[in-house]
């Protein structure tokens, strides 16, 4: 793996990380939820991933794109699994928390992954027009 790729991964995760740390230490809604009859969408969230996935895909240069994905996916796959596991204690199966949680979360986990394309496509164009030199 090339080291720009590395570096434009670790920046996006440090920012989605730090966001998501800001929100816990503040007690307050900075993600921007929003109840919708297709679940709650978290507003806030999604534009950090935007950001962060740009800001990856300017310092990784091209080929940014399905890592971009893989982060969100990854990341939205660990906050699944911890609401499923919330889920579980209070209903009898696991399937039926883990339906429950989808059916709860998947608009917002569908919009996660397309911000995270979006930022990642931007940011690879933003970078192919102005390259970022990197020290060392």
């Amino acid at each position: 793996m090339d080291k720009r790729v590395l570096l434009g991964s670790f920046a996006a995760v440090i920012v989605m990380l730090m966001f998501d740390l800001c929100i816990l230490l503040s007690g307050k809604a900075l993600d921007l939820p929003k109840s919708t009859p297709l679940g709650v969408i978290a507003f806030g969230s999604l534009v950090v991933t935007f950001a962060a996935m740009a800001l990856g895909a300017v310092l990784a240069g091209r080929r940014f794109r399905w890592i971009a994905l893989a982060i969100a996916a990854l990341l939205t796959a660990v906050v699944m699994a911890m609401l499923v596991d919330t889920a579980q204690r209070h209903m009898d199966s696991f399937a039926g928390a883990f339906w429950q949680v989808l059916r709860y979360n998947g608009m917002s986990l569908l919009l996660t992954l397309a911000m995270a394309w979006a930022g990642a496509l931007i940011g690879e164009r933003l970078a192919a027009k102005r390259p970022v030199k990197l020290p060392g």
